[in-house]
């Protein structure tokens, strides 16, 4: 959906059968719909595309003949009447660049779709950064500036501590790092990018929002 959502890309390309490939102007405005609160849509918490809009009402909360009505309504002039409020609407005030709001409903479906690792780890860098005193600029409590998986292995217990030593979730580790704000910090004296620590090669995870040069520092202090 990301390139009919979002711009650039300004156009979209058509597809149609037995003419050739054109592209079109995109204008489009998406609207999805979904009875199902929690497992209609995945949305990640830093989503800036969508717009969240949620209704408690359910079709028990109207008469048998507000729907007849309301569309007697729509064809007696109402649809006009619409497009005249809208057409006269003072958008002067609208940032279309700026994200949408993040509404309640928003949080509740990105909340649904975390993994639950993503808290126990983001628990785990917490009790690590407070042992270490890490504050970020702000002066706020935060996790330590670089950790290695290993360090975070020896915190953990119970089912955190067997999804980290399951090796078919190696590749997704990376994610749930991303999650908790940390990033992968390569070794640039090393082609396949590793920190050897304690004799071992190991990746070392960056906290997000530090600059490259203080983490590739703070990594070669764990050599």
């Amino acid at each position: 959906m990301k390139t009919i959502l979002a711009t650039p890309p300004d156009v979209i390309r058509v597809n149609g059968k037995y003419i050739p490939q054109h592209y079109v102007t995109n204008v489009a405005g998406v609207i999805s719909t979904t009875n199902h609160q929690f497992d209609g849509l995945y949305l990640p918490s830093d989503d800036r595309r969508t717009y969240v809009a949620w209704s408690e009402s359910r079709k028990e909360d109207f008469t048998d003949g507000f729907w007849p009505g309301f569309w007697h309504w729509y064809g007696a002039g109402g649809l006009a009447d619409v497009v005249a409020y809208l057409t006269e609407y003072d958008l002067s005030k609208f940032d279309p660049k700026a994200p949408p709001k993040k509404t309640e409903a928003f949080w509740k479906i990105v909340g649904v779709g975390a993994a639950p690792e993503n808290a126990e780890l983001a628990d785990v860098l917490d009790a690590l950064g407070a042992r270490e005193g890490a504050q970020d600029a702000d002066g706020n409590r935060c996790g330590p500036m670089v950790v290695t998986l290993a360090a975070v292995r020896a915190e953990t217990s119970g089912g955190l501590f067997e999804w980290l030593d399951d090796r078919k979730n190696r590749r997704v580790i990376p994610h749930r790092f991303e999650a908790c704000g940390y990033t992968p910090v390569r070794n640039p004296d090393a082609t396949d990018g590793y920190w050897k620590i304690g004799g071992k090669r190991q990746a070392v995870y960056g906290r997000q929002g530090v600059a490259p040069d203080e983490l590739i520092r703070a990594a070669r202090k764990l050599t």
